[in-house]
């Protein structure tokens, strides 16, 4: 699972599956006693974080697991038939779960820094050139619709608290309680923008995996169970960061293969579950 910014593997051994990451281009990532500060923070219930080891600056690894599969996996292989509620129950307790996430007092985790762009893109970097130019190459193209919706997203509407930073069902080991990987790219932001990293891949799924039909069920779900702890969520605001999400997937697609000739094909498809997913946030995600 490689990308311009990272690359990771599933090692199995006696002891069951680890992942591992390593980072490609420079980013602001969490440091070793950042993430053992962050261990202490994050509370745990419905699901599981597991925060990673430094093994070297550039090279995370996460405790073994007995599964490796991820959420991800779910969502865009299952058969369209395949009963989604497994897959809404899982949603609904990462929902509850990063609820509780964004209840962490700020003042707990004044050690980390203050996130207004991904960790992955805030360093002056050849690769983040490359996917800043790949981004306007698609807005002026194919991904216009997207490029207006997110263009609306404005400013913050609820206070900075504690976030992941890449809340990804590819970060998401589908136990009976999920764990969630990740965490190098925690700090203090916008709670918004996690919820639509989460989202924005649920609208992939539907768009090019098998199970568009249960697009509105597990977005329901998991904001129901975000909102059993954060009371003062504005769904309105979400189509906007999920469709700057999805600008931001695609144009480091583009710089991973080289090419913008595969996102063309699945735009539309996107673009279609993108507006769905505005319709039913638009009437609050009932």
């Amino acid at each position: 699972m490689d990308g311009p910014f990272v690359a990771r593997r599933c090692v199995r051994s006696a002891h069951g599956y680890r992942w591992f990451e390593q980072t490609l281009a420079p980013g602001d990532y969490l440091d070793a006693g950042q993430l053992r500060q962050v261990s202490g923070a994050v509370p745990s219930g419905e699901a599981v974080a597991s925060l990673p080891e430094l093994v070297q600056p550039d090279l995370a690894a996460w405790q073994a697991l007995p599964s490796p599969a991820l959420l991800c996996d779910a969502l865009f292989g299952a058969p369209p038939d395949a009963d989604a509620g497994p897959w809404e129950n899982a949603c609904e307790a990462l929902g509850v779960f990063l609820g509780r996430v964004h209840s962490v007092p700020v003042a707990e985790v004044s050690f980390l820094p203050v996130r207004r762009h991904a960790a992955w893109l805030t360093a002056a970097s050849p690769v983040t050139a490359e996917v800043a130019a790949a981004r306007a190459d698609l807005v002026k193209g194919d991904c216009g619709v997207l490029a207006a919706a997110a263009s609306a997203a404005g400013r913050a509407t609820r206070r900075d608290c504690l976030v992941h930073g890449r809340f990804s069902s590819g970060l998401m080991v589908t136990l009976d309680r999920p764990v969630v990987l990740g965490w190098r790219e925690a700090g203090v932001g916008d709670p918004d923008r996690d919820l639509a990293f989460f989202i924005a891949e649920l609208v992939e799924a539907a768009a090019v995996g098998t199970g568009g039909a249960r697009l509105p069920g597990l977005v329901r779900r998991f904001l129901a169970g975000y909102t059993t702890v954060a009371e003062d969520l504005r769904p309105d605001r979400l189509p906007a960061l999920v469709a700057e999400r999805l600008l931001e997937h695609y144009a480091q697609g583009v710089v991973a293969v080289g090419s913008a000739a595969h996102v063309a094909p699945v735009v539309a498809s996107v673009t279609e579950r993108w507006r769905e997913l505005a319709d039913l946030l638009g009437d609050g995600g009932r």
